[in-house]
């Protein structure tokens, strides 16, 4: 047996028509077709019911379809013992990239509800999780660095991908605010246009996205003196400096979490704007390994926003 016939088996199955499955093994339709046939009868069993349309799996076919992945991943595994590589998990390994301000707040919440679900499915996945700016982590993506990209978009910053090449899944928003610790019950630092002093502000580093949304914010209401003290590209840094008091911060909600546990407090104002969060994906080509392809359609389903 051809470990070709598994393949385009699995494919077959996937896309229910031997015409797509064809052209996605980038054979002839006739050359696939008697590939199909050449695995049918090694196993001695018809897996493709012919007397219906569209086409669909025998009994024998469906019974197979489950098997013919194991082997392929059993395939792949011992091709990367034997040549002195690590062995994966069997459901295969997922990579991630995301800003960092997400990589700290919801991808912890995100990957437990995936591997819930995947377990469900009986898939044991890895997930690799890479943080990088927002710049950097889009072009990581789309160079074919990484399976998932998560990423902020806003109108006045879009960030646009090619509608032919790729995916795009909303998973929620964040609402950047300006926030301050709490003292005596009141902020220690208020937004006031009429005062003479410099706000202190903490913020994120100019080639930050979230840089370019306090801009949007600051712009949103009238101008106020302020000056720097602090730059960062990380949320959570600017969290604990402004908890200690160092200055007004702008962050998202998911990194300030539940208010009540925390000794900050939001100023409100206009000073704020709402942040879409998206997921991204590369629309399957087909190249793809099947195999892998199936799991990445699986946790396309299953991300939770």
């Amino acid at each position: 047996m051809d470990t070709k016939w598994l393949e385009d088996f699995v494919t077959l199955a996937r896309t229910g028509s031997f015409s797509k499955a064809a052209k996605q093994r980038k054979v002839t339709q006739p050359a696939f077709s008697r590939r199909i046939q050449a695995l049918e009868v090694w196993l001695g069993c018809e897996l493709i019911d012919r007397g219906v349309f569209p086409t669909r799996l025998s009994v024998q076919g469906n019974l197979f379809y489950e098997q013919a992945l194991t082997m392929l991943e059993q395939i792949r595994q011992t091709r990367n013992l034997v040549r002195g590589g690590q062995v994966n998990l069997p459901g295969g390994e997922i990579h991630v990239t995301v800003p960092h301000t997400i990589a700290f707040s919801r991808c912890p919440v995100w990957f437990e509800g995936l591997r819930s679900g995947l377990s469900a499915a009986g898939k044991n996945v890895s997930f690799r999780l890479t943080a990088r700016n927002v710049h950097d982590a889009v072009g990581f993506f789309v160079d074919g660095g990484c399976d998932f990209l998560v990423c902020f978009d806003h109108p006045m910053e879009p960030i646009n991908f090619d509608e032919d090449k790729f995916e795009v899944r909303p998973l929620g928003r964040e609402e950047l605010k300006p926030y301050s610790k709490v003292q005596n019950g009141r902020p220690l630092y208020t937004i006031d246009p009429l005062a003479s002093k410099p706000l202190p502000i903490l913020r994120f580093v100019k080639h930050a996205y979230l840089s370019h949304m306090m801009e949007i914010c600051f712009s949103n209401g009238p101008l106020f003196r302020h000056e720097t003290i602090f730059q960062t590209d990380m949320s959570e840094c600017l969290k604990a400096m402004c908890e200690r008091g160092a200055g007004v911060a702008w962050l998202p909600t998911s990194t300030v979490g539940e208010l009540f546990y925390s000794n900050l407090v939001a100023l409100e104002g206009p000073y704020k704007t709402v942040i879409d969060v998206h997921l991204i994906r590369r629309k399957p080509k087909p190249e793809d390994e099947p195999l892998h392809a199936e799991l990445l359609e699986q946790v396309w389903q299953l991300w939770p926003e």
